[in-house]
Formats: C-alpha cells, structure tokens, sequence
C-alpha cells in the first residue's frame, strides 16, 4: 500500500533521499525520485530529509472527516508522544482541541501498552526463543520481514499497543470506529496488515496540527478541566528508549535475558547483523526506527523543541499526571481480547546479477578496474558494486555516477574547445594566459606549452582585455588587425566572473575581408565602365535629341540612378 512518495517534477537529482534510505527502496527513473511500495519499510526518512520538500503522504484526514460526519462515536488512541510535541498546561487542553474537531472521546495509546505487558511477559519467559525483538515498531517489523526473512521467529508474535488499544476502544468501550494520532507514518501501513482491526484511520501530528489550525484551534488557549486526568503509567514512556522494557520490568520474576535497546535504523540492521551472525543469546532487543525513539518521529512536523527536550517533556508527563480511571492492572486474560499476531517473511524480487553483468554496467561508467571504483557514495549507494546492482534491478540509472558525468562534461567540454577552428584564449586578472587551444595553436602559429601562464601581450596588444577585465564590460564582435600575423579578426571578450577570467572567441576573417576586398574593386571598375557608358549614351542621346528636338533629362535621371545603385554597394564610397 502506497502511503509516501515524492511530488513529480520537485526532484533535483540531489539522491540525498537515496543515500538516507536504510534500505534504498528509492527508484531513480527520468530523474525522479520514486518510492517502491514493496521494498519499502515506511520510515519516512526520505521524505523528512528531502531539501525540496517535495513529499505526498497519503492522508486519512478527510477520511475521518467523512466519518464523522456520519458517526459522532469516534475515538481517538493519541499515542504517547504527545507530551512532547504539543504545548499545553493541562491534559485536559489537548481533549478539548480533539472534542472540537468533532472526537466523541479521548483516550491514549499507553493504555494499549499497558494491555499487552502480560503478553510480552509470556513470551519473555519462553525459554525457547532465545532472542526476542520487541514489535511496536512497524517500520521495524516490516525491515525484518522483508530484509531479514531468516529472523521473522524473533519478532514477538503480539500485536503493537496501537492496535491492541484500537481493539480494547471497540470490544470493552463500545466505539464504531477508532482514529490512531501518532507521529508515526509506518502506522498508516500497519492499520492496513492482514487481520488488523482496531484502528480505522491513523493521522499524524503534522495533520493534527494542520487541522486545528484550519479550525482556528489551539489547545493552550483551551480552558483546563482538572477532572480530565491523563494516563499515569510506565506505559507512557513506550515512545523513548527503554521504555516498553519499562512496562513489563515489574512483572519479571526471573530476569534471565539481557535488555539491548536500540534506535535509528542504521543501528538496527546493525544489530540484526549480528543477530544473523549468532553474537546474542537470551536477550531482549527493543527497536525503534527512529533515533531516539517516537518521540523523533518522521510526523511529528515543524516545532521549537530539539529531542532531548522532547524526551523530558514525556517524562515529566509520565511521572506527574493523576492517575486515570483506567486501571493499570487491565490485562488480555480479563478482557477476553486477542492480541495474538503472526508474522510472515515479504518476500522481495530482488534479482542477483552475476559478475559479468555487474562488470558490463560498471565498464559503462568508465570503472574497467578495481582501482577506477572510487565508492564516493556521491549516487546515494554504499558502493559503485551496489550502484551497478540496483542498476541491473532497475533501480537506479547509468548516468547517476557524479565522477563520470564530470570526467564525461569535461571531456565534452575540452573536445569542443579543442576542436574549434577558432582561438580560445583565456587570461587571469594579471593578463597571463590560462588556456591556449588547438585553433589558437594554429592561428598564432605557437605552441600552447609556450603560452600558458605567459603574458598576452607576447602575443599581440592586450589592451582590450585588460579594459574587460578592469570595466566587466564585454567587447562584442571587435574587427582587429594582426599584421604581424598577417590576420584580420574578429574579436569576442567577455568578463567571466566565477573565476575572473578575460574569455576570448577569435575568428580568423582574413579570407572573407579579402573576398570583401576583391568585390569592392570589381563593383569600382563596374561603376567606372557604367560611368563611361552613361557619357557616351548621353553623347548619343544629345546628337538624338538635337535631331529630334526631345530633352535628354529623362534619360539622364534613369541612368545616374544605376550608378548610384552600384556606388551604394561599395563600402566607403561617394
């Protein structure tokens, strides 16, 4: 199910998403960046991390407007933490904001939590799983699901508090339909897995905050209801490090594993790498995706607070809020509820190339050795091998190689300057020369080993580059005369300012100005013949007309207007 991708034509081709995504579930096609659904674990990295903010994320908002619309039962499972992400004085403010946008009750996820301690005890005393991997983390169980099939037996097998408290709000509190608001975007996908029913809807705070402030809403204007008491348990502190391990720590008699927290998705796949490799035994691993548990989740939004700041308005939420009606002693054996739930393997396509492909993909780039494989990372992979992998799956593209469209701009770029018939010559501020091409080789008949780093004016007179380079102002289509080259030329000088560089464009227009040169004699000599023709005809004309008795200022007017046709097209002629 498709809950994240990018905004088309947003992309830059930057890759920072790519070289974010723990599993590179980022398919590059027409430079566009592309999530695939089937790969992807719904961290959210990518979208947080992108500088263009070119993110969709599919939202249940007008969803939930719809229902309530039609249903004023509707509950909301607000995940822990909340405490750290809003500004309130009271709890009763964040209940009041909710009611308004037409919530009939309010209650938090901890109590979910709180339900399934008995289940996760049951599992943590079964000394027949050796290593345990907690699973309210969905972005977690669908990394291991997907990318570490081999260890799907660790995950245990019980549902998250989100969806044992969905469960709880519809069977023992009678509520049709139960909205989760969270600042997890995995829980989108989670509400929709294979025998998941306690959750219809899952927002998350960047939508709640959107929300309110469409309704004029803001919960620290809202008035405070001391009967309105939040949920004081351990529960509450599930959405930082250590803190599932929190809620089932006073129930465990017998101690026998080691607890291992760990969080941000580098360190897990860490930690199931050596998993795999058989480095831990009897333990019990809390992982959450995020670094630093919830309350850094990829939804949380734009807000002031850092972290750690975050992590100390959860505890202090925790530690200092009445006790609610809910009792903390509410467990699934009581309740009659099931929260059982077995996890699979995802399989993914994913195709191995055999090394000739991957050398046939990698010679592309110009990578014919060992040695030519830089690793720069700079496409968003780990290595140019996984690059010339995802290519080879059709994940990436030849071209997103930064190494090789530089060498191939620069080889491009030299190979047109080289290839010009005209001189390209470029000088610093001080006048000495930087490059010398082919055509300026030819031109002034010396070789560029000689010029570079030389002055200019060993050359010619470099009077108008030393005016570009003093005024910025460029010298457009200059005719100069090199006798001692026997040249006339053209000349283009331009200020280039990234490097403060005089930059110069010379055309040889020896032979067009002698063509011009040679037309101009020939339309003289016509003119002249022309001349000597209009004087004879007008002698004729005049011993005509003395016969006649016609005047001759008719015909003298037609044919000084052919001369002074052909002296129009000679240049510098009266």
């Amino acid at each position: 199910m498709e809950v994240i991708n990018f905004a088309s034509a947003n992309c830059k081709n930057c890759y920072k998403c790519l070289r974010a995504c723990p599993v590179k579930a980022i398919r590059m096609e027409n430079d566009q960046a592309q999530i695939v659904d089937e790969r992807c674990i719904t961290c959210g990295t990518c979208l947080t991390i992108c500088p263009q903010n070119a993110k969709t994320i599919k939202s249940d908002v007008q969803r939930v407007k719809d229902l309530l619309k039609r249903d004023k039962d509707i509950a909301v499972s607000l995940a822990p933490s909340f405490a750290g992400v809003f500004l309130f004085k009271h709890y009763s403010q964040i209940v009041s904001a909710l009611k308004k946008l037409g919530f009939s009750s309010v209650y938090q996820t901890a109590v979910g939590a709180r339900l399934i301690a008995n289940d996760y005890l049951k599992y943590y005393n079964d000394k027949s799983k050796p290593n345990l991997i907690t699973t309210a983390c969905p972005a977690i169980n669908y990394l291991v699901q997907k990318y570490y099939p081999e260890l799907v037996d660790c995950l245990v097998p019980v549902v998250s508090p989100m969806e044992a408290h969905g469960r709880y709000l519809k069977k023992i509190k009678g509520h049709r339909e139960v909205a989760f608001i969270g600042p997890c975007l995995a829980k989108k996908v989670e509400i929709h897995d294979k025998d998941n029913y306690g959750i219809d809807a899952a927002l998350t705070f960047e939508e709640l905050t959107a929300w309110w402030k469409e309704k004029g809403i803001d919960p620290i204007l809202e008035p405070i209801d001391e009967a309105e008491n939040g949920f004081c348990d351990d529960a509450n502190f599930y959405p930082i490090p250590g803190g599932s391990y929190k809620t089932i720590e006073p129930l465990i008699k017998d101690p026998w594993r080691e607890f291992i927290e760990v969080s941000g998705k580098e360190n897990c796949m860490l930690m199931l790498d050596e998993l795999k490799k058989g480095e831990f035994h009897r333990t019990w691993i809390e992982m959450n995706a995020c670094e630093g548990g919830c309350i850094n989740g990829p939804a949380i939004g734009h807000i002031d607070r850092g972290p750690f700041k975050r992590i100390k308005c959860v505890k202090i939420f925790a530690r200092h809020n009445s006790p609610c009606r809910e009792s903390i002693s509410i467990s699934s054996k009581k309740l009659s509820l099931d929260f059982d739930k077995h996890f699979q393997p995802i399989p993914l396509d994913i195709k191995k190339p055999k090394e000739e492909d991957i050398r046939r993909i990698l010679e592309t780039t110009g990578k014919y050795r060992p040695e030519h494989e830089l690793n720069c990372g700079a496409c968003g992979y780990n290595s140019c091998r996984e690059k010339a992998e995802a290519v080879y799956n059709g994940m990436a593209e030849i071209h997103m190689c930064l190494p090789y469209m530089r060498n191939r701009a620069e080889s491009l770029s030299n190979l047109i300057i080289q290839s010009t018939p005209n001189a390209i010559i470029a000088v610093d501020k001080d006048m000495n020369v930087q490059v010398f091409n082919n055509g300026a080789e030819t031109m002034f008949r010396v070789n560029s080993g000689d010029m570079i780093h030389k002055p200019l004016s060993l050359l010619f007179d470099d009077d108008d580059f030393k005016f570009v380079s003093k005024t910025k102002q460029n010298i457009i289509n200059k005719k100069v005369v090199l006798p001692q080259y026997g040249l006339i030329t053209q000349q283009d000088i331009y200020y280039e300012k990234e490097h403060s560089l005089v930059i110069s464009i010379i055309t040889d227009i020896t032979e067009q100005e002698e063509v011009r040169k040679r037309d101009a004699r020939l339309r003289k000599e016509t003119v002249k013949t022309a001349q000597q023709v209009i004087d004879k005809q007008m002698r004729v004309a005049q011993e005509i007309a003395s016969v006649l008795g016609e005047t001759t200022a008719e015909t003298k007017v037609l044919l000084n207007k052919i001369q002074q046709l052909l002296i129009d097209e000679i240049p510098g002629e009266e």
